[in-house]
This record gives C-alpha cells, sequence and structure tokens, in this order.
C-alpha cells in the first residue's frame, strides 16, 4: 500500500486541524506513548503508524494533504453505497465509494430497493460506475461532470 486511505486521510486532517502547527510532534508523541487510542480517530491513526511509519509521517508535505482533501471532497459528494447493474452481465451489483469493483447483490433485494436507503441520483451512480472501474481519481469520477440523466457531460 503506497497511500493512506480515505480514512486514514480523515483522521490525520482532523487531528492536524485540532493540533496545529505542531501536529506532527504531537502524533508523533501520541504515538510513543500509546495515547493515540484516546484519540477518537485511534485506530484509523494507529493504522497509519502500523502501515506507514513515524519517517513516513515526518516526510509528508502539504501537496499530498492538498491532494487528499480534494479526493475526500469529491468522495463526499458521492453516497455511501449505490446498486446498479454490470455493464457486461446485467447482473444487479452494489458499490461503494472510493473502493475498486463491486459486491454482489443479496438475492432477495432489488436495485431499487438497494437504492432507496441511499438516494443516489443517476449522475451519482455513473460517477461511482466509472470510479470503480476506471479509478476514483478520473474525471468521470466526478458527479458534477455529468448531466441530470447520468450521462457525461462534453466539455466543447
Amino acid at each position: 500500500m503506497n497511500d493512506p486511505s480515505i480514512e486514514q486521510w480523515r483522521a490525520l486532517l482532523l487531528f492536524r486541524q485540532r493540533h496545529g502547527r505542531t501536529w506532527k510532534s504531537a502524533l508523533s508523541l501520541h504515538w510513543m506513548n500509546g495515547t493515540d487510542e484516546n484519540d477518537p480517530l485511534g485506530a484509523a491513526l494507529r493504522m497509519v503508524r502500523n502501515q506507514f511509519g513515524p519517517s513516513w509521517l515526518h516526510a509528508l508535505r502539504p501537496k499530498a494533504f492538498a491532494e487528499a482533501e480534494q479526493r475526500i471532497a469529491l468522495l463526499d459528494r458521492l453516497p455511501v453505497m449505490c446498486a446498479t447493474y454490470h455493464g457486461e452481465t446485467g447482473d444487479p451489483i452494489i458499490l461503494k465509494r472510493g473502493e475498486s469493483g463491486h459486491w454482489r447483490m443479496p438475492g432477495d433485494m432489488t436495485v431499487e430497493q438497494f437504492n432507496a436507503a441511499f438516494l443516489p441520483t443517476p449522475g451519482q451512480i455513473a460517477a461511482m460506475e466509472a470510479g470503480s472501474v476506471l479509478g476514483w481519481d478520473m474525471p468521470s469520477a466526478d458527479p458534477a461532470n455529468d448531466d441530470a440523466a447520468g450521462r457525461l457531460k462534453c466539455k466543447s
């Protein structure tokens, strides 16, 4: 894994916001003393420590945070999950924001029933279809680039 997950980035961003200029020192101290477990997002912060380590934290630059904030802002425009039909097989599937691939729909549920819980728009469904296949950093994964029917807008 080369990059923290979205939830890990969220934890880092919130920690940085709460601790200000000296946030890296504060987090390092929490990690050394084991007090990161007392943080509301301690589990995610501990995962960052375990996966990337203090050296990664020290080398982290503001540009990485700016990129993470943009990714999070994009993903926050999408529902947590939505259901749609597989492009090749037509089988009902479930997509989760920020994740590649899909899950099978439980046999006792329809796409419409599933989507009633999350209320995705056609543009959000189209964006999640694109993001789950092409990557979440693609323009087609942004629902702002889709029209009301969920079709990608052409830029002239």
